[in-house]
């Protein structure tokens, strides 16, 4: 992860193309829900964005600007395959951003039974 939060930040300040780009006003939610499970991100981040340590990271209620998140579509900085603007358009990441804001927050591991039952602490 702090790999990925050094590359992602080195190609902000390098003034990427994508990192260029700003979200158009009026992206759709139900567009990005959509996409989201068409395009396959699902199956690494989780149906809800909530992602997994062995897969991808958790997207729902994702704090990193637009840009930083288009550019990790684009040019990502781990082992995520590229999504170029003529496979899912900047419009359908906008959506798909929308969507992952519009979540809310994953659940802390403390607050699950199952799991505090498996010695998390």
């Amino acid at each position: 992860m702090k790999i990925f939060a050094i590359t992602l930040l080195a190609g902000l300040s390098l003034g990427a193309g994508a990192a260029l780009a700003q979200q158009p006003a009026a992206a759709n939610i139900e567009n990005g829900k959509k996409h989201f499970t068409t395009d396959g991100c699902y199956q690494c981040h989780g149906t809800l964005g909530n992602g997994a340590a062995i897969s991808g990271p958790r997207l729902s209620n994702t704090e990193l600007p637009f840009e930083a998140f288009l550019m990790q579509l684009r040019q990502p900085a781990n082992e995520m395959p590229p999504y170029e603007a003529k496979i899912i358009s900047d419009a359908t990441v906008a959506d798909i951003y929308a969507y992952m804001k519009s979540l809310p927050p994953s659940p802390d591991a403390k607050s699950l039974p199952l799991l505090t039952g498996m010695g998390v602490k």
